[in-house]
């Protein structure tokens, strides 16, 4: 079974975390870890509602196409208790909507939504290229997120990953998770 979480564009609902907005409270004393980069969501962990998981994009573009694949997949990964989103802009995406992210439930094997853990991801490109390195030095894919799911009104302009998904793993050892790696269309 796979277990999936959608986006609920009422800010206000009471959900398992959110997209876009501000950076939460608990980033406030790590913005040497997070210069250059944009809050893009944190989602409670589907196997642990005690911790949650934030997702920063770099600034540039560029940056991100250039970077987009294990070891160098320049997308950071934060893994932290329950925090409270700040007052603070200066890492807000503007062109996204601050929407709830509502789930988990359990669904088919085949069923994908905007977050997904399942047990072998849905790639845009399935070439083992992005995938081999990850699983030589122990990791194991975790979940993945996907733009094909935003609904219409997410967004003002661009597609944040170029209308993709990004790939988080998790060390089969140390439980440490990264981003994999991301893929767009």
């Amino acid at each position: 079974m796979n277990k999936v979480a959608n986006i609920n564009l009422d800010s206000s609902s009471a959900g398992i975390g959110r997209i876009g907005g501000n950076i939460p409270i608990c980033f406030l004393d790590k913005k040497k870890d997070i210069e250059g980069f944009k809050y893009y969501m944190t989602i409670q962990k589907p196997d642990n509602p005690n911790e949650y998981i934030s997702i920063l994009i770099p600034d540039s573009y560029d940056a991100m196409i250039d970077n987009n694949i294990y070891p160098n997949c320049s997308l950071k990964v934060f893994t932290h208790s329950f925090s409270d989103e700040s007052e603070n802009r200066s890492y807000t995406l503007e062109r996204l909507h601050r929407s709830s992210l509502m789930g988990y439930k359990e669904v088919e094997n085949e069923t994908f939504d905007f977050v997904t853990q399942a047990p072998i991801p849905k790639l845009i490109q399935d070439e083992d290229y992005y995938f081999k390195r990850l699983e030589e030095d122990g990791f194991a894919f975790y979940l993945q997120i996907d733009e094909d799911y935003y609904p219409e009104d997410l967004l003002s302009g661009n597609y944040i990953l170029g209308y993709g998904a990004i790939y988080l793993y998790k060390h089969n050892k140390t439980g440490k998770i990264i981003v994999g790696f991301w893929q767009y269309s």
